[in-house]
């Protein structure tokens, strides 16, 4: 074989091409097409081969047929570049003593892994975290911390504590909208004159 060679490949509808890696004088040819960020696809198709100026021959100097045959199926790969995002919303945000919130979490795919330690809570702690959709959708219960007058907190996400199915994780943090906390009791002083 002289040249390169080429397999033209059908991922998420885009025509991209695997070069040719190994197999001069074998009966099989190596071709190999690295994923690159943006590539997506339930299932690829092997569409055909190009030979770029390759000669392709057997021992005896015949031309080999350009049609591909055997293909093994391919509809069962996959193809997952997209990394996660997430969302957090809060049922109250301006929380007084004895009272909690729901914090929502909504991620745009299912996600495993997520811990209330891949959380930053300001004045309060999160608890009871847990999905009942498959990993989309998470809730907790946030409780202020007591004896705290803050009027802009933040919960904060850190991304990389999760991962989807295929395995990639999120990148940097989700921050919630601004909470309030109001838990000091109020004291009163008398004074006699």
């Amino acid at each position: 074989m002289t040249g390169a060679p080429q397999l033209v490949l059908n991922i998420g509808g885009a025509a991209l091409q695997a070069g040719y890696v190994s197999g001069s004088g074998s009966q099989a040819l190596v071709f190999q097409y690295t994923v690159m960020e943006g590539d997506n696809a339930q299932g690829i198709s092997v569409d055909s081969l190009v030979l770029n100026g390759a000669m392709l021959r057997d021992v005896a100097g015949n031309s080999m047929e350009l049609g591909l045959q055997d293909v093994a199926d391919t509809a069962a790969i996959v193809i997952d570049t997209q990394l996660p995002t997430a969302t957090i919303e809060l049922t109250d945000t301006a929380l007084k003593v004895g009272e909690t919130a729901t914090v929502t979490i909504t991620f745009s795919e299912a996600v495993a892994g997520l811990d209330v330690g891949d959380f930053t809570v300001e004045h309060g702690e999160l608890s009871g975290l847990s999905s009942s959709d498959g990993g989309i959708t998470w809730t907790a219960t946030l409780t202020p911390d007591a004896e705290v007058e803050a009027s802009a907190n933040l919960i904060t996400l850190d991304n990389t504590g999760y991962a989807d199915v295929a395995g990639n994780t999120g990148a940097g943090t989700t921050e919630s909208a601004n909470y309030a906390i109001d838990t000091q009791q109020p004291t009163a002083t008398i004074e006699l004159a």
